[in-house]
């Protein structure tokens, strides 16, 4: 994906979002909003040392604008199948703890974000 792609990508998810808080889908809220997150966070620049003394600029100041880092179609795909490994891997945990119920959810969960993992292709 390109950062329009990526972008446009964003877009769907935040629409998706609304369309389930109207129909009142509890598992896709919570799954959309940690997936537009988890892609936001991606997309954060690096701190690295810059971060060690505060520096006063003005409102506007272009110094301390940063563009997001752009996400690929590839970079998406793997924020997807890491989001949905831990969903599984947490499910499992919540199995053997005897917590069926809890499993259930996580595994809905990720059943929607597999729904994601081909979204925005143009194969």
């Amino acid at each position: 994906m390109t950062t329009d792609e990526s972008q446009g990508f964003l877009a769907m998810l935040k629409a998706d979002l609304r369309i389930a808080m109207r129909d009142r889908k509890t598992a896709e809220v919570t799954t959309l909003r940690g997936l537009i997150s988890a892609i936001d966070n991606a997309q954060a620049v690096p701190v690295g040392d810059r971060h060690d003394k505060y520096v006063f600029h003005a409102f506007g100041d272009s110094a301390v604008e940063v563009p997001r880092q752009a996400l690929s179609r590839d970079d998406i795909r793997e924020l997807i199948e890491a989001e949905i490994r831990a969903q599984n891997d947490a499910a499992e945990d919540y199995r053997r703890l005897g917590r069926a119920d809890k499993a259930q959810e996580l595994a809905e969960e990720a059943q929607i974000l597999g729904r994601y993992l081909n979204a925005g292709s143009s194969d």
